[in-house]
Formats: C-alpha cells, sequence, structure tokens
C-alpha cells in the first residue's frame, strides 16, 4: 500500500541523516512525517522514533514521546470501541496529566458523547463514573465551577431515570451545591431525587 511506502521513506530518510550524525534533522523527519500519516499508517515509524529519542533525546523529549505513544494507544482503542469507557478513563487521564485543559475537556466530551446503547443499569455504571470524573476535574482542578454544575446537569439529564437512577450521582450533585454554599439547589437536587420519581422506580434502583 502506499501508505506502507511512505512510512518507510520516511523511516529511511531519518535514519540516513542519523548515520550522518545529524540528529536534529532526523528528528524534524521524524515530527514531519508523523503529522503526515495518520495513526493507522505510522505504527513502525512511532517504534523507530521512541528509540531514536531514548538513543539520542533529552529526558523531557523521551517522556514527550512516551506521552505520545500512549495518546495514540488509547485514541486507537476507543475509536475501536466508543464504548470502551475503561480506555477513556485512561485517555483522560492521560491528558489530565500532561495535557491542556482544553485537550482534558475535548477526551471527556467525546467520552460522554458515547451513551450505552441499551438501558440496563450494568452498562451504565462506568459511563456515569465518567461524568462524574468530569465534574470533579472542573470543579477542582481547573476551578470553574459553572463548568462543574453545568455537568452535573447534563449527567442528571442524561440518565433514564424511569428505568434506573444512580444514588451517587444525586449525593454528588448536591454535595456539589453544599460545598458553594447554595443549600437550597442541594435541597432541590434531593427533594427531586426522592419525591419526582416513584419509590419503585426510584429506591429500588439505587443501589
Amino acid at each position: 500500500m502506499q501508505h506502507e511506502k511512505d512510512e518507510e521513506l520516511y523511516i529511511q530518510f531519518a535514519k540516513f541523516e542519523q548515520k550522518c550524525k545529524e540528529f536534529e534533522r532526523a528528528r524534524v523527519i521524524y515530527k514531519f512525517a508523523l503529522q503526515q500519516l495518520t495513526k493507522a499508517q505510522a505504527q513502525q515509524l512511532y517504534k523507530e522514533y521512541t528509540a531514536f529519542e531514548k538513543q539520542h533525546g533529552e529526558r523531557q523529549e523521551i517522556e514527550d514521546v512516551i506521552i505520545g505513544r500512549r495518546r495514540f494507544q488509547y485514541k486507537e482503542a476507543v475509536e475501536m470501541n466508543p464504548q470502551n469507557y475503561d480506555a477513556w478513563f485512561d485517555y483522560a487521564r492521560l491528558e489530565e496529566n500532561d495535557g491542556s485543559a482544553e485537550s482534558v475537556r475535548e477526551v471527556y466530551e467525546q467520552a460522554i458523547s458515547n451513551v450505552p446503547p441499551v438501558n440496563e443499569k450494568k452498562y451504565w455504571r462506568r459511563y456515569i463514573y465518567l461524568w462524574i470524573n468530569y465534574a470533579l476535574y472542573e470543579e477542582l482542578e481547573a476551578k470553574d465551577i459553572e463548568r462543574a454544575r453545568e455537568v452535573y446537569k447534563q449527567a442528571l439529564s442524561v440518565v433514564p431515570h424511569k428505568s434506573f437512577t444512580f444514588a451517587k450521582l444525586w449525593l454528588l450533585a448536591a454535595t456539589f451545591e453544599v460545598r458553594q454554599k447554595d443549600l437550597k439547589a442541594a435541597r432541590k437536587l434531593l427533594g427531586y431525587a426522592l419525591g419526582a420519581l416513584s419509590w419503585s422506580g426510584v429506591f429500588a434502583s439505587l443501589s
């Protein structure tokens, strides 16, 4: 295939520069190639670039390559299976540790867009924890209270409460409002959880 030829050409070009002791030129070629090829087209290229940086790079450059490799793997995993919520968790943690606030939000927004295909609680548990982690990130890390409030609001709106609900989500949303000293909002959330849904519909599924 053409992309395999392109990948091999970039690799050989970079290795030629390495043999000539032109390490910065080789680095530029690797980085340029990774920008030109898709993830699926550049697996061997990533391996070669990682080996190059381990041999010739500085510590930060090596760490950047490792992070890039992990990001590459998580993207592949969630593209193959968008309902792989564990992979989304790993991807979000990576961005929280090494990415920007924008990249963290982008990952969470992509993750929560993948709603479980069936209304059975067991398939929703990990999905709801993505929402919870997102809200906690906005409140505790990004310090964006309004965004955190909106995440809780959207999370509660997406749950099919007539089929099941999640006590933890209600309580976290309410205690969030308590931390913001908005007791009226907290009471409203708890009152809705207790009163707006039927006893058989809510309390049978609060576990």
